[in-house]
């Protein structure tokens, strides 16, 4: 016969641990320490030396020179003495090959024989 002891209490126990965050602030602290590092690196000054940023002078003089002029006795003239050439017409082209028409009807195949078990 079946138990009907109904007077069983099942108790479940959820246990959370709660954590202060530790290691993501570790994570993001290494992070932050790497790329301060990667930007010393990339922009930093090598040698230590301050730069100078300084101009030497008050004034700054500038003289751009003009490139030499064109020859002139490259110029190309045109003879209208000469005669203009008539255009030419296209020559016919040659007539193409007949093409090979495919049959009305395909003629009547013999149907396969059936398959059978060995």
């Amino acid at each position: 016969m079946a138990d009907n002891d109904t007077t069983k209490t099942y108790v479940r126990d959820t246990r959370t641990t709660e954590t202060s965050g530790a290691s993501m602030a570790l994570i993001v602290g290494g992070l932050v320490v790497a790329v301060g590092f990667i930007l010393w690196l990339v922009f930093g000054n090598g040698d230590g030396a301050v730069v100078d940023n300084t101009p030497g002078a008050d004034t700054t003089n500038v003289t751009v020179e003009p490139t030499q002029p064109a020859d002139s006795t490259t110029n190309v003239t045109i003879d209208a003495d000469e005669p203009a050439v008539e255009p030419v017409t296209p020559a016919e082209p040659a007539p193409a090959a007949p093409v090979e028409t495919a049959p009305a009807e395909p003629a009547p195949v013999e149907p396969a024989a059936p398959a059978t078990n060995p």
